[in-house]
C-alpha cells in the first residue's frame, strides 16, 4: 500500500483546492505523471534498493561501476544523463508529439504481444480477461499490463484533445466513452483484488478527468454513470476506505450530484448527496470504534466531506422548502426584502437554514454560491430566475442578501474596505473560520451580474478590482471585472440598481471609472477623439485585456466571446453606414480612415486573433474579415489611384460626417501605411480566416461527410402529404463563406501581385 498512501495525499491536497468553485468543477490530479502509482511489488524492489533484472542481449556488457565509482563523473552514467536531459527537452519543444510516441513506441509495442484485432467496443470484461490476463493476476507481467492498459487509454485521451481541444465533433465525444469503458473494464478486473488497489484508484482519477470535461461542455448526463461506477469502485475497495482517501470520495461524490443537477433532477441530486453523506457518517463510526484517539486531521477530512455534501442537499432544499403547496393553498405572507436588509442577522428563512447546516461564515459562503450557480447560464446571459413562482425568485434575492452581509461580517476592515487572506475557501472551511476567500467574492460579483443586481455588482467590482490591482497574481479575476463593469452600460440600458442595497462605497465608484477611461484612453490610438460611447469605451477595454501582453493572463473565454458578438452586432449595423460611392476616392478614404466604426472593425479582428479561433464562432471570424479585408483592399486601391496619397488630410474636413468622432484623429496605423503593406496585411488575415474555417469544418463534420452546423432548407408546397421542408443543398452557407474567404484571398493576391509589379517597375 505504498503507492496509493503517496498518491492519495496529493490527490486530497489537489482537490481541495478546487471545490471552493462552485461554477467549475473540481480539479483533478495530472493522469500521466503524478497519478500512476506503483504497484506494491514495484514499490517493494525499489526500496530495497535491487535493480531490475531484464533478459536481453546486453547483460555481458560491463556495468557503470567498471568505469570508475557510482558518482556524477563515472561517464556511463554522464553520458546516460545527457541523453536523457536530451530526449526531455526534445519532447519539450514537441509536446503534440509526446503522448503520440508514447502510445505507438511504449505502451503499444507492449500490448502487440496480445490479440491486436481485440475490439473492446463488443467485448465483454470475461473476454477482456482472458485476451489480456490469460495467466491470471497472479503473473508477474500482470501489473506491466494493466499500465499498459491504463497508459494507452490516456494517450488516446490526451490525443483527442490535441486533435479537438472542445470536443466539437461528435466522434471525438465516442471517443471519450470508448476510453472511459476501457477503463471501467480494467477497473472491473481489478476491484476483487486488494493488492491491485493502486489501479482502481488511479482509474477513478482518469476517469474523473475525462468526465470533467464532458461535464463542461454539456455532457452531464454522459459522463454520470462513469462516475457513479468511480464513486461505487472507491466505496467496495477495501484498502481505499480509510480516513486519507475521503476527499477524493467527497470529490466524486459532489461531481455526481453536480451531474443531476446538470441534468435538471435535481431530487436524485439531493437523495445521493444524502446517501454520501450516510456513507461518510458510518466511516466515521468505525474510525471511533476502532480507535479512541481522533486526530485533528482527520476531522479535518470529515469537515471537508459533510460540508460538501451539506451543500448539495441545501441547493435544492432552499428552494423546495418555498414552493408552493398545490394541495393545500395558503397564501404566505412575504416579507419587505427593502426593510428586512436593515434588520439583524438572521433576517430570513434561508438565514435561518443556512445557520443550522453550517457551521462557519465560510461554508455558509459556498452553500450560497452553489445555490445560485446555473452551469446551463452563461455570464452574460443575465435576467432574474427564470419561472413563474415569485418565492423562488424571493429566495435568489434573500441568497444576495447572506451573501452580502457574509462579507460585510467577515471581510470588512476597519477602513470601511474589503480585504482577503491569500488561503483558498475550502481551507477556511476546514478551519471552521469566519473569512471568505478573494476568489469566491469574484464569483459572487459574477453571479449578481448575470441575476441584475447592478447595485451590488457595481459596488462590489469597485472595491475588488482596486484590491486586485495590487496582487500580480490576480490579473485573470481583474480583467474579467473589468470587463463585466465595461458592458454593464450596454445591458443595463435602464439603469436599474436592483433590490439589493451596495455596500457604502460611493468614492470607489467614481475611482473605478477613472482608472477604466484612463485605460480606454491609453489603449485607443485615436487618443485625441473623444469617445464618450460606451460601445468604443468597451473595445477599447477588450482590446486591453485580450492584446495587451501581461504574462500569458487572458480573460474568461466565455465573457470574451460573448463581448465579441455584443460588438460585432453593434459593429455591423454601423459600418452599413457608410454610403459613399467608391468611385469618389479621396471622400471614400478619408471617410474610411477617419470613421470610428472602421477602428472597432480593427480592434474585433485583433481580439479574434489573438484569441484561438476555436472557442469563436467561425461564421463571425469569416463576416469580420472579409468585411475589414474588404475595406483594406479598397482603400488600397483608391491610394493608387490618387496622385499623392499624402494629400488625403488637406482633401476633406472630418467634421463633415456624422460618423466622424470629434477633434483630430491619429488613426489606424495601417490605414496610413502604403497599398502594399495593407493588401499584404488583408492577405494574411484572411489566411487565418481560411485556416479556422478549414479546421472547423473538418471537427463538424459527420461521418457521413454532411456537416452538423448548418443547412439551408427550402419549404415545398405541393407534395401530396402537404407542406413540408427539404434541404436545398447540404452545408450551403457554410460551403458559400468559405469560397467567399478564397475568392477573397485571390482577389487580394492578385491586387498585391500588381501593386508589387507597378513599382518594380517604377523603380526601374
Amino acid at each position: 500500500m505504498a503507492s496509493p498512501d503517496v498518491k492519495s495525499s496529493s490527490a486530497s491536497d489537489e482537490s481541495t483546492e478546487t471545490s471552493v468553485s462552485p461554477l467549475e468543477l473540481p480539479p483533478t490530479p495530472t493522469p500521466t505523471s503524478a497519478a500512476v502509482a506503483k504497484s506494491p511489488s514495484e514499490s517493494k524492489a525499489s526500496s530495497t534498493g535491487a535493480p531490475l533484472h531484464w533478459v536481453c542481449s546486453e547483460d555481458s556488457l560491463p556495468a557503470a561501476a567498471f568505469y570508475g565509482p557510482l558518482d556524477a563523473k563515472n561517464p556511463l552514467l554522464a553520458s546516460c544523463e545527457k541523453e536523457i536531459r536530451e530526449l526531455l527537452g526534445f519532447m519539450k519543444t514537441k509536446k503534440a508529439l509526446e503522448y503520440k510516441l508514447a502510445l505507438l513506441q511504449c505502451y503499444g509495442r507492449y500490448l502487440q504481444q496480445f490479440s491486436i484485432n481485440f475490439d473492446e467496443n463488443t467485448a465483454d470484461v470475461n473476454k477482456f480477461k482472458m485476451v489480456f490476463f490469460p495467466k491470471g493476476f497472479g503473473n508477474e507481467t500482470a501489473t506491466l499490463t494493466f499500465r499498459a492498459l491504463s497508459g494507452k487509454n490516456i494517450c488516446n485521451y490526451q490525443l483527442v484533445c490535441d486533435s479537438d481541444v472542445n470536443l466539437q465533433n461528435k466522434e471525438s465525444v465516442s471517443r471519450c466513452l470508448q476510453i472511459l469503458s476501457s477503463l471501467r473494464f480494467i477497473m472491473q478486473l481489478a476491484l476483487p483484488q486488494e493488492h491491485l488497489c493502486w489501479i482502481i484508484f488511479n482509474g477513478t482519477i482518469y476517469i474523473y478527468t475525462i468526465c470533467r470535461k464532458l461535464m463542461i461542455i454539456g455532457y452531464s448526463s454522459k459522463a454520470l454513470e462513469y462516475l457513479l461506477w468511480a464513486s461505487m469502485c472507491m466505496e467496495s475497495s477495501v484498502p481505499l476506505l480509510s480516513v486519507r482517501y475521503l476527499t477524493w470520495r467527497a470529490t466524486l461524490y459532489a461531481a455526481v450530484c453536480q451531474c443531476h443537477y446538470d441534468c435538471q433532477a435535481s431530487i436524485h441530486g439531493e437523495a445521493f448527496a444524502r446517501r454520501a453523506l450516510a456513507k461518510i457518517d458510518e466511516l466515521r463510526q468505525l474510525e471511533l470504534m476502532s480507535s479512541s484517539n481522533s486526530h485533528e486531521k482527520s476531522r479535518r477530512y470529515y469537515r471537508e466531506a459533510t460540508t460538501k455534501m451539506a451543500v448539495m442537499i441545501f441547493k435544492r432544499g432552499v428552494y423546495e422548502s418555498r414552493r408552493k403547496n398545490k394541495v393545500l393553498f395558503r397564501p404566505k405572507i412575504r416579507i419587505n426584502l427593502k426593510e428586512a436588509q436593515n434588520m439583524s442577522w438572521p433576517r430570513t428563512v434561508t438565514e435561518r437554514l443556512l445557520d443550522e447546516l453550517f457551521d462557519s461564515t465560510a461554508s455558509q459562503f459556498l452553500a450560497v454560491l452553489e445555490s445560485l450557480s446555473d452551469s446551463s447560464r452563461r455570464i452574460l446571459q443575465t435576467g432574474p430566475l427564470v419561472t413563474e413562482e415569485v418565492e423562488l425568485r424571493d429566495v435568489v434575492l434573500e441568497l444576495f442578501m447572506a451573501g452580502k452581509e457574509l462579507l460585510i461580517l467577515s471581510n470588512i476592515g476597519e477602513n470601511g474596505k474589503l480585504d482577503f487572506p491569500k488561503t483558498s475557501l475550502l481551507e477556511h472551511i476546514t478551519e471552521r473560520r469566519n473569512t471568505i476567500s478573494m476568489d469566491a467574492a469574484v464569483k459572487f460579483t459574477k453571479l449578481a451580474f448575470t441575476y441584475e443586481e447592478w447595485g451590488l455588482f457595481e459596488s462590489l467590482a469597485g472595491q475588488l478590482i482596486n484590491f486586485l490591482k495590487e496582487d500580480p497574481e490576480s490579473k485573470k479575476a481583474e480583467k474579467d471585472l473589468i470587463l463585466l463593469v465595461a458592458v454593464e452600460p450596454l445591458i443595463n440600458v435602464k439603469k436599474n440598481k436592483g433590490l439589493i442595497f451596495p455596500l457604502e462605497n460611493d468614492k470607489e465608484g467614481q475611482s473605478l471609472q477613472s482608472y477604466l477611461q484612463h485605460i480606454a484612453c491609453h489603449e485607443s490610438c485615436v487618443r485625441s477623439c473623444g469617445y464618450s460611447e460606451d460601445i468604443f469605451h468597451l473595445a477599447a477595454i477588450l482590446h486591453f485585456c485580450v492584446c495587451v501582453p501581461s504574462k500569458g493572463v487572458h480573460p474568461d473565454k466565455e465573457i470574451v466571446v460573448d463581448i465579441i458578438m455584443l460588438l460585432w452586432q453593434k459593429c455591423k449595423l454601423g459600418i452599413q453606414r457608410i454610403t459613399i460611392p467608391r468611385s469618389d476616392y479621396a471622400r471614400y478614404s478619408q471617410r474610411i480612415i477617419t470613421n470610428k466604426w472602421i477602428y472597432l472593425l480593427w480592434q474585433l479582428s485583433e481580439v479574434i486573433h489573438c484569441y484561438k479561433l476555436e472557442d469563436v464562432d467561425i461564421v463571425m471570424v469569416a463576416e469580420i474579415t472579409l468585411r475589414l479585408s474588404e475595406i483594406l483592399e479598397s482603400l488600397g486601391s483608391s491610394r493608387r489611384k490618387l496622385k499623392k496619397s499624402a494629400d488625403l488630410s488637406a482633401i476633406i474636413d472630418p467634421e463633415e460626417f456624422p460618423g466622424t468622432p470629434k477633434g483630430i484623429p491619429e488613426g489606424l496605423p495601417i490605414l496610413k501605411q502604403a497599398p502594399v503593406e495593407q493588401l499584404f496585411y488583408a492577405y494574411q488575415l484572411l489566411d487565418r480566416a481560411i485556416a479556422g474555417m478549414n479546421w472547423n469544418c473538418m471537427l463538424t463534420t459527420l461521418p457521413n461527410g454532411s456537416s452538423i452546423i448548418d443547412h439551408c432548407y427550402v419549404k415545398c408546397s405541393h407534395d401530396l402529404d402537404g407542406d413540408m421542408y427539404k434541404p436545398i443543398s447540404a452545408n450551403s452557407f457554410m460551403m458559400d463563406l468559405h469560397l467567399e474567404l478564397i475568392q477573397a484571398q485571390h482577389h487580394i493576391a492578385v491586387g498585391l501581385l500588381d501593386q508589387l509589379q507597378g513599382s518594380g517597375h517604377q523603380s526601374k
